[in-house]
């Protein structure tokens, strides 16, 4: 098991995404032109990070995988699009092959476009940087 970063995470929902569609195009952040129907944007919303004992720490991730149906689609596409997201994005796999797990899944559809709000929380091991006593030097 390698280490999992955040990035990773992202490639992970991208390339889900990907795979349970694959007629649809992924694009990460703003969008300026070319948008067609059908497509995902997917956008990092926050990232936390919380120490816990030893070298263990807490981590997550919260992506907004948005979908924007056809405009004859509208709320009924984004519905049927819903449906099918918590399977396709439940579970994920990085480019290194680890899962990861969606703890949460909050969808609206704001404006006849679909917002899904998905987080991965995920444990990792810092470095431990305590000097060990073996090291230590009395005076």
């Amino acid at each position: 098991m390698a280490k999992i970063d955040f990035n990773q995470i992202y490639d992970g929902v991208t390339l889900a995404l990907h795979r349970a569609f694959p007629d649809a195009r992924i694009h990460g952040g703003t969008i300026k032109q070319g948008l067609k129907d059908g497509d995902f944007n997917v956008i990092p919303i926050s990232v936390n990070h919380t120490s816990e004992l030893m070298t263990r720490a807490k981590r997550k991730a919260v992506f907004d995988a948005i979908y924007y149906p056809s405009d004859s689609g509208g709320r009924a596409e984004c519905l049927r699009i819903a449906h099918k997201l918590p399977d396709i994005l439940g579970t994920i796999r990085t480019p290194n092959g680890d899962k990861v797990h969606c703890l949460s899944f909050d969808m609206t559809i704001e404006d006849d476009v679909l917002h899904c709000l998905v987080d991965y929380p995920h444990f990792v091991y810092e470095q431990d940087t305590a000097d060990s006593m073996e090291n230590l030097k009395f005076e």
